[in-house]
């Protein structure tokens, strides 16, 4: 299935969006009233895997090379996603871990997303990126997001190259909290502008074996300040408050966690984000049939 267009529209929450081109146009039904949370989001993050080799020390998922792969995917993928109408079928996924990349059936997942209409993108530490991933990567994604860690930078550099060769669009995930962090991010937007969709800012979250930081909110925006006008870059929902609240409204924002969702494809629980796993949302209200086009 090659996804060109696709519109979704649920009377109930005031919305109406098409998604054209990897990219989502968003409309009110009543522009007097705002948009409500989906029942049926947009857009899910999915969660594939325990396992990664990153050993990165502020993993707030506490992902490890000894944890596991989750089993039965591609079923659980047909039993979750396969049984909504088109209209409740999300536009995208992003498939996460852990590092994705490492599941035996990461291709195969690929596929079965794409063949259900649904745009697989995903997030990688770069480190087994391969040639079949690549070709996978660009027959069936609309997207990368690259996990910018510095002491992973050799992987992740190398497979940067090979994915802005191949003409795939490319994010960078940058995790923000002390000056060093942001001072990084400086010189990867001078170095990377222009050949890169967006540099997502992701704020340090304690959680996992995430010990307590302090985010140097002030410096970096003293930082982006220093910049100028740009449209490429872009913040994590953690980071929207901060910024309403410092009138830095030329920037493009995630907004708080409407239009999404995240999925544990171990357990199949569903959560708001992997921000927020305190309360689970009820499979109930997901099984009503809702055929509003």
């Amino acid at each position: 299935m090659v996804i060109k267009q696709k519109t979704r529209i649920f009377k109930e929450h005031n919305y109406k969006a098409i998604y054209r081109n990897y990219k989502t146009y968003r409309y009110y039904l009543n522009d007097k009233e705002p948009i409500t949370e989906l029942l049926y989001p947009e857009f899910y993050d999915v969660k594939i895997t325990n396992k990664c080799d990153g050993k990165c020390q502020y993993c707030y998922m506490d992902s490890k090379s000894d944890s596991y792969h989750f089993s039965n995917i591609l079923e659980k993928i047909d039993n979750f996603f396969g049984k909504m109408n088109n209209n409740q079928r999300p536009f995208q996924v992003a498939i996460g871990g852990g590092e994705p990349t490492m599941h035996p059936d990461f291709i195969s997942i690929l596929d079965k997303f794409y063949k259900l209409g649904i745009t697989p993108n995903y997030t990688t530490n770069g480190i087994e990126l391969n040639k079949d991933i690549i070709k996978a990567t660009k027959k069936y994604c609309g997207g990368v997001a690259i996990s910018c860690h510095n002491h992973l930078k050799k992987y992740w550099e190398k497979s940067v190259n090979e994915l802005i060769n191949n003409n795939i669009n490319l994010n960078f995930h940058i995790v923000i909290y002390d000056k060093n962090s942001i001072n990084n991010f400086i010189n990867l937007y001078k170095l990377y502008k222009g050949k890169i969709s967006y540099f997502v800012l992701l704020p340090y979250i304690v959680s996992g074996r995430a010990p307590e930081r302090k985010i140097e909110k002030e410096y970096l925006f003293e930082q982006l300040k220093s910049l100028g006008k740009f449209s490429d870059i872009a913040f994590g929902a953690h980071f929207y408050y901060d910024f309403i609240k410092n009138n830095m409204f030329n920037l493009s924002l995630y907004e708080p966690e409407i239009f999404s969702k995240y999925l544990d494809m171990d357990t199949m629980n569903l959560y708001k984000s992997s921000f927020d796993t305190e309360q689970k949302i009820s499979y109930n209200s997901l099984q009503k049939i809702n055929n509003s086009i």
